[in-house]
């Protein structure tokens, strides 16, 4: 395992540790964990950079973060939006959405952020999530084949809302110019529900995390998620670490990956990249 994964894993080890033990219930504590997985994120996420460098793919338009987590994604795009525009940030485990709220409020970004405690799916209702009590990034949607292949039930019953109402509703439908979709395998039913928001906005942005061992656990196929993109006039592009981007090879997919788990893309109608 290279230096960066063992970091990652002592990481992941801590988390877990204090998360049983209840620490991370203390607003001291529960603070200090969200700036110092700010400053991880820091350094290993490429949106920061992505937006430095191509500051225009964040002012299109509302932007839209679908597996907010705790909020690093949704206050770089907070920071980045053009006037009159606002991030909607989505999160559905309980704690992970608290601290989404805090962190907003304490960076000052709550007029910019709403935050919305609820599932993407393809549909309305409830869903069942499963939560890891080891990485806060790492909750589940329930999916029969996700249960059968992990042996595990649903920890909670939460809310499951489309974009593609939620932004009708928000009167905004035709007004979004980015999407992050960042769910652990359950990318493809987010974009089944956001059909209409890609037909109305020619100038939408979509970042995807594609993971095809997470996809095909929960019972999808990796490249259906491609095909979504592909066949609405999509270039799909690698986002790497460093905030680089590729022009992403469909047909070779595996060589992206080289060996790791999931890479980014970045879906756009035009290619971004000579």
């Amino acid at each position: 395992m290279s230096l960066r994964g063992r970091v990652v894993e002592g990481l992941h080890s801590a988390y877990g540790l204090a998360n049983r033990l209840g620490l991370l219930e203390n607003a001291v504590l529960g603070d200090l964990f969200v700036r110092t997985y700010f400053v991880y994120k820091r350094l290993s996420d490429p949106f920061a950079t992505l937006a430095r460098r191509q500051p225009d793919l964040l002012r299109g338009g509302h932007i839209l973060d679908v597996g907010a987590n705790i909020g690093y994604t949704a206050s770089v795009f907070a920071r980045g939006l053009a006037p009159g525009f606002r991030v909607f940030a989505f999160e559905p485990e309980r704690q992970n959405f608290e601290r989404l709220v805090r962190t907003m409020r304490r960076l000052g970004l709550a007029d910019r952020v709403e935050t919305v405690h609820a599932a993407v799916g393809a549909t309305e209702g409830t869903v069942g999530l499963w939560r890891d009590v080891r990485h806060h990034a790492g909750h589940r949607i329930t999916t029969d084949a996700f249960r059968a292949d992990r042996g595990v039930a649903a920890s909670d019953t939460v809310r499951l809302l489309s974009l593609d109402r939620f932004t009708r509703e928000r009167g905004i439908a035709s007004a979004v110019g980015f999407v992050k979709i960042d769910v652990e395998g359950y990318e493809l039913p987010v974009c089944e529900g956001m059909a209409d928001i890609v037909a109305a906005n020619p100038g939408l942005v979509a970042a995807v995390e594609y993971s095809p061992a997470a996809m095909g656990q929960m019972g999808f196929r990796p490249e259906s998620i491609l095909d979504f993109f592909l066949t609405r006039g999509f270039v799909i592009h690698v986002l790497h670490e460093d905030g680089g981007l590729e022009v992403f090879d469909a047909r070779r997919p595996e060589r992206h990956l080289a060996g790791r788990l999931y890479v980014d893309l970045l879906c756009a109608r035009q290619p971004l990249v000579p």
